[in-house]
């Protein structure tokens, strides 16, 4: 009776599960799409207002009074859009992705602020009410009385001029504003769901690259 010999070459698999495992390791790949999908996210709790939609505070009367016309379906947060647009991908690694916004009063809107001693609609934590608006100091030329009337076309207006000036100096300080939070850097109900299918589709990639499978 003679033997049945069966050699198995396994050296293909061995290559690819080194292919795989590496894929598996240096995965900025993913991170970056992780990231692209969070400022994807982020977008949208602007666009909603708040995640759930809408839950941000509204404007304060004295706000909407002082934008008059303008103030009929105004956009919270978004106004020239600089802190909508600075929101951005800083760097990736294998294990993180850091979004950021070099905005100085980002965090303000983030966590709210209030001012010291009052009973302002901002945060409580000391965390959250440490975060100010840093206001460098500057001078200002303020005018005063009248030095007159004038006439621009058919337009008769108040003349005033660099004669009646006040002058003055500002010197720096840190802003504690009455401003409550509005998180937009948060992970809204669909996300998690949406980074897993992201990590599935890289795992199968990864497979499929490596010659194990996939699609």
């Amino acid at each position: 009776m003679s033997a049945t010999v069966i050699q198995i070459d396994d050296a293909n698999v061995k290559v690819g599960l080194g292919k795989f495992r590496l894929a598996l390791q240096e995965k900025s790949e993913l991170m970056q799409e992780i990231g692209m999908a969070m400022l994807v996210s982020i977008r949208r709790t602007f666009r909603e207002q708040g995640s759930p939609a809408n839950s941000w505070m509204a404007l304060a009367p004295s706000t909407l009074k002082k934008l008059g016309a303008k103030a009929a379906g105004k956009k919270i947060l978004i106004d020239t859009g600089t802190l909508l647009n600075s929101i951005g991908i800083a760097q990736t690694t294998p294990e993180s992705v850091i979004i950021v916004t070099n905005v100085k009063y980002a965090a303000v809107h983030q966590f709210g602020s209030r001012d010291r001693g009052s009973i302002g609609l901002g945060p409580r934590t000391k965390e959250q009410a440490a975060a100010t608006v840093n206001v460098q100091q500057h001078s200002f030329a303020r005018l005063t009385r009248s030095l007159g009337k004038g006439r621009l076309g058919n337009r008769v207006m108040n003349i005033r001029g660099p004669r009646n000036q006040i002058r003055g100096t500002v010197s720096a300080h840190a802003r504690h504003q009455n401003i409550p939070a509005r998180p937009y850097l948060v992970f809204r109900p669909e996300d998690p769901q949406r980074i897993r299918n992201l990590v599935n589709g890289y795992i199968q990639r990864a497979q499929s690259a490596a010659g194990l499978g996939g699609e």
